[in-house]
């Protein structure tokens, strides 16, 4: 297994369209993580994994501690992988970069970085422009005080005929920045531009480990999955590559199950290897070898699509 999301708190200060906290914020409970319940959940992904994220839904830098569980998750060794420390993907909207933008920098945990700037394209032009302007200017700092970093700018909005003018926005902005770094290593660029981007070159270097990556948007499951009632032919890499675990501790199959339709166990009361080697979680795992989707949940999940 490659990765574990730990979700360390379901809330978010955006409400996008697309995403369930924006449909459903007013309704959804508000849970942030505590740091004993972290602690655990971080030295349990140490066992089975190289590498975590802090998310399911929700923003992670709104996390009081987020600064704190950086240390902790940097304190944190896995013998089962040679005593290597454990590698953060962040996942942010960016917002509050400009705030937290310098413990990532200092962080040696952190590997990767992900901005979600399509969700720019719902706020007001002058917000969205200033969000893109400190995401940015960390970009620009990134690329000095840490190469070895990557950094994915997203637009996972393709197809979305309202977001186009932002889309249009941000590869102009980005071009600029591409430009500025051009002239100082004396390397040409050549400008993005949304032409670029197909089914089969979805990604572009813009600098160093700076990519920006247009893909389509997906539909989050429903929260309530009604029963199927037939196997439904499909994979997905759930349980192969990744797994979750909830704020409240719960382990899931799979990094869009924020309602944890498919919940495995709890962290507090099982390893998790354990867990993983559920008689249901193996059950569901042998149905995507076998191309089949045993759970409701998988069933209503167009993100399977993806795996055909």
């Amino acid at each position: 297994m490659n990765s574990v999301y730990i979700e360390i708190t379901n809330v978010c200060n955006l409400h996008c369209s697309f995403c369930p906290w924006g449909k459903q914020g007013g309704f959804l409970p508000r849970n942030f993580m505590t740091e004993k319940l972290f602690e655990r959940c971080i030295s349990e992904a140490a066992t089975v994994a190289e590498q975590v994220y802090f998310h399911v839904l929700g923003e992670p830098t709104l996390h009081s501690h987020f600064e704190l569980f950086l240390k902790k998750m940097e304190q944190v060794s896995c013998a089962e992988n040679g005593g290597n420390k454990l590698q953060l993907n962040l996942t942010t909207n960016g917002t509050t970069i400009a705030r937290c933008g310098k413990a990532l920098l200092a962080s040696p945990a952190v590997r990767q970085v992900n901005f979600s700037t399509h969700a720019y394209a719902e706020l007001p032009f002058e917000e969205a422009a200033v969000h893109l302007k400190n995401v940015l200017d960390f970009c620009k700092v990134a690329a000095t005080e840490r190469p070895d970093m990557y950094i994915n700018l997203r637009l996972w909005n393709a197809g979305d005929e309202s977001s186009k003018g932002w889309n249009n926005y941000m590869l102009e902005q980005v071009n600029f920045f591409a430009q500025d770094t051009a002239g100082k290593n004396g390397k040409a660029h050549e400008p993005i531009t949304l032409e670029h981007f197909c089914s089969r070159h979805k990604s572009f270097l813009v600098d160093g480990r700076i990519y920006i990556h247009q893909d389509s948007r997906f539909e989050w499951p429903p929260a309530n999955a009604a029963p199927a009632e037939k196997i439904i032919k499909g994979n997905c890499r759930a349980l192969d590559t990744h797994c979750a675990i909830l704020c409240d501790g719960r382990v899931v199959a799979c990094c869009l199950d924020y309602s944890g339709q498919i919940t495995l166990g709890h962290i507090q009361q099982n390893s998790l290897a354990e867990i993983l080697n559920s008689p249901a979680a193996l059950n569901i795992g042998e149905g995507f070898a076998r191309q089949e989707l045993r759970h409701p949940f998988c069933q209503s999940c167009t993100f399977c699509k993806r795996f055909k």
